[in-house]
């Protein structure tokens, strides 16, 4: 019998509520209730498969706002409000309990986002559910990118793969860089300021979090062009770990995953702001390609094209 994977599932359920239901692929919903328009977005954090090994109960509770305010982010809207679901194991700690609170207090505060609700249950583990809502109107889709847009990313690439593997001791690095690549994993933090000012010259934008391949894949095939990349979004000491260990570059780029940085496309007379807003933001402005007609995603390495497949973490499937 076959076993579907996430995406499948999905597939099946967007078929099942049939085209009035509005179920899409994009990484905010938006509804309109009454004369309100509003975003709304459900973010699931599971133990057995989105906790890395060394990851505390307060980072843990960080990581499931963060990973929803990521998808506020992409799209330019300041998320308000949130709700959160826990299912947790029988024997649970008071200790633990308010090391949770805490997690969830202090960076709700950090993102500005005010949790007025929810829901606790038992599990056989560590199960945190996020909704999150926000106020806005027009946001960019997955599928608006032009030909000849630039492609671009709010942050370098690889950090995330790099520290979950020196994490599961699969590889052996200097305590400086594995301080930085846990970090990474540990503490992500999405891009919303930067997103909240740019996100009104995206012409097509996404969160990052499953992967950069799986995220460019996706926003080719709905806008129905070819995205070209030219330049990794990556910096030097990345390219430095990738050879020490005998790793491919590119594969270490892109089919990681965790990253939650905003993959964008710009029109080239809107590239000036946007680089202005970045650096205003203090943070890096990554141009890694462009787009043209035609379909997938090809990445041009010393003048050889090498199309760039859907990898990185899949629920059910990796």
């Amino acid at each position: 019998m076959n076993k579907p994977d996430e995406v499948e599932i999905i597939r099946i359920f967007q078929q099942r509520f049939g085209k009035k239901s509005g179920f899409v692929a994009e990484d905010l919903e938006m509804l309109r209730l009454a004369n309100t328009k509003f975003a709304v977005k459900s973010d699931m954090l599971t133990q057995s498969t989105d906790v890395p090994p060394g990851m505390r109960l307060r980072e843990m509770a960080r990581k499931s706002l963060a990973a929803c305010v990521s998808d506020f982010s992409c799209k330019g809207i300041k998320p308000r409000y949130a709700t959160i679901s826990l299912a947790i194991p029988r024997g649970f700690s008071l200790r633990q309990v308010n090391e949770l609170a805490e997690g969830f207090a202090r960076s709700s505060g950090e993102f500005g986002v005010q949790i007025v609700g929810g829901d606790v249950n038992e599990g056989k583990e560590i199960i945190i559910e996020v909704s999150m809502f926000g106020a806005g109107k027009k946001i960019p889709g997955r599928g608006g990118a032009k030909r000849g847009d630039i492609i671009v990313t709010s942050g370098p690439f690889g950090y995330c793969s790099a520290g979950l593997k020196i994490i599961l001791g699969k590889v052996h690095t200097n305590s400086q860089f594995a301080k930085k690549c846990k970090e990474k994993v540990f503490r992500p933090t999405p891009k919303l300021e930067f997103g909240l000012k740019a996100a009104k010259y995206f012409s097509s934008s996404m969160d990052s979090s499953d992967g950069l391949s799986i995220t460019l894949n996706d926003m080719s095939k709905q806008s129905q062009n070819r995205f070209v990349i030219t330049n990794l979004p990556v910096e030097d000491d990345i390219v430095d770990f990738a050879k020490k260990n005998k790793m491919n570059l590119a594969d270490l780029i892109f089919c990681g995953g965790e990253e939650y940085e905003i993959v964008a496309t710009i029109s080239p007379r809107n590239l000036h702001k946007v680089r202005n807003l970045a650096k205003g933001s203090n943070m890096s402005l990554y141009e890694i390609g462009y787009v043209t007609s035609g379909k997938r995603v090809v990445y041009i390495e010393e003048k050889r094209e090498r199309v760039i497949s859907r990898c990185g973490w899949i629920h059910l499937r990796s």
